[in-house]
């Protein structure tokens, strides 16, 4: 299960770094200015564009935000491990027949805005099911609150397409449809990006 769940919020964090690239991709720029802003963090390069787009700022102090940054800093956090000591409670050896059980419990800190732990080793299918519902609920307040975005015109910017002429047509299998419309079992919204059947 935790296997899954670090792959799950790991996932995640990449949605909004791949999200921030697709809107830097999105705008006419020079390919140098491109490269420049290509080495900004995720969450500057979303600023950038919608100041650019004179869409505004992002509200850094909104919820929303607050969240893609620790989940930002959790995934960076895992990818450059640093040991760490985490507490543990040791209790009394107990004779069990023919071994000993030692019980302990170790907890970890948690994100204040994310709610998930700080460290992998203690993510959790609820995790994941908490981080997917985040990323849904900043992805509605950047592409529905602040850009005001139809899903065609999301079509335009974020999914794989295929592009021959003028003529574009979505790249995305229906599988991942499904489990877009799936996500609404675990109460995670993704139908402003018009992708469910």
């Amino acid at each position: 299960m935790n296997r899954y769940a670090r792959a799950s919020v790991i996932a995640a964090a990449l949605s909004v770094e791949c999200a921030a690239n697709c809107l830097i991709h999105s705008l006419e720029l020079s390919a140098t200015l491109r490269t420049e802003l290509d080495k900004l963090p995720a969450l500057a390069k979303v600023e950038t564009f919608l100041l650019l787009s004179e869409f505004g700022a992002l509200d850094r102090g909104r919820v929303e935000v607050q969240r893609m940054k620790e989940l930002i800093t959790a995934r960076n956090e895992y990818v450059h491990p640093k040991v760490t000591a985490i507490e543990a409670v040791v209790e009394e050896p107990k004779d069990a027949g023919h071994e000993w059980h030692v019980p302990f419990s170790i907890d970890g800190e948690h994100w204040s805005g994310l709610q998930i732990p700080k460290k992998a080793m203690f993510w959790s299918n609820a995790n994941s099911q908490t981080t997917l519902r985040a990323i849904a609920e900043f992805f509605r307040y950047l592409f529905v609150e602040l850009m005001k975005s139809t899903s065609e015109q999301l079509h335009e910017i974020l999914p794989s397409r295929i592009q021959v002429g003028d003529m574009h047509m979505l790249a995305v299998f229906e599988e991942f449809k499904r489990e877009i419309a799936g996500a609404s079992e675990f109460g995670v919204d993704f139908s402003f990006l018009g992708l469910t059947e």
